[in-house]
């Protein structure tokens, strides 16, 4: 099993706003899982959605590959998760992703993930977050799921994003957070565009 899934597994609990999704949308025709570790929900969305179409974007085709073997009927999208354009989607899910993101490139992530939902759509957000006030830029860190790996990371304060999510037409629905101690503060948001 690939680190990222086992270490997912290992800490399902950061992911339970997947779940309540199901409370709050019965029914969802199209699903977007952007990023490699949403893609790794594909087979709990599966369950909770089964007639759903599930768009995974990821540009690690091992990452596809492996959530494929358990979610066959998947869309696979082989392309950086910032850079896809999709239409008509229900629930959007971009989990432990946007760190990967320049502020710049964050914003127009954030405006293409609007776009994408149809309205009243749902969001399901979570970031590593830095719980200072101090402004924190793009810097090396060790992979939370493999220490052995380097990653460049920024870490967003959770009012900023709120407030950016808000700026574009998102009303946010609820906001969690949770201490790691592999990651910090991870900051998860649930929106829904307006």
């Amino acid at each position: 099993m690939h680190l990222l899934g086992e270490w997912m597994t290992d800490n399902a609990e950061l992911f339970r706003y997947a779940g309540e999704l199901q409370c709050m949308r019965e029914e969802a025709k199209r699903i977007l899982l952007s990023g490699d570790s949403s893609v790794f929900l594909a087979p709990l969305f599966r369950t909770l959605y089964p007639q759903s179409t599930i768009i995974a974007a990821s540009d690690d085709a091992s990452v596809i590959d492996e959530v494929a073997s358990e979610v066959p009927d998947i869309v696979r999208g082989i392309i950086p998760f910032s850079k896809g354009v999709y239409e008509n989607i229900d629930i959007a899910v971009s989990v432990l992703s946007i760190e990967t993101l320049e502020t710049r490139e964050l914003t127009q992530y954030l405006y293409s993930l609007h776009d994408s939902l149809t309205e009243g759509g749902n969001l399901y957000l979570s970031f590593p977050s830095t719980d200072t006030f101090v402004y924190s830029p793009m810097k090396e860190e060790k992979a939370w799921w493999d220490e052995s790996r380097s990653i460049l990371m920024k870490r967003y304060q959770g009012d900023d994003v709120i407030r950016a999510l808000s700026m574009i037409g998102f009303g946010i629905k609820a906001a969690e957070r949770d201490n790691l101690p592999d990651i910090g503060t991870v900051i998860s948001i649930h929106a829904e565009r307006k």
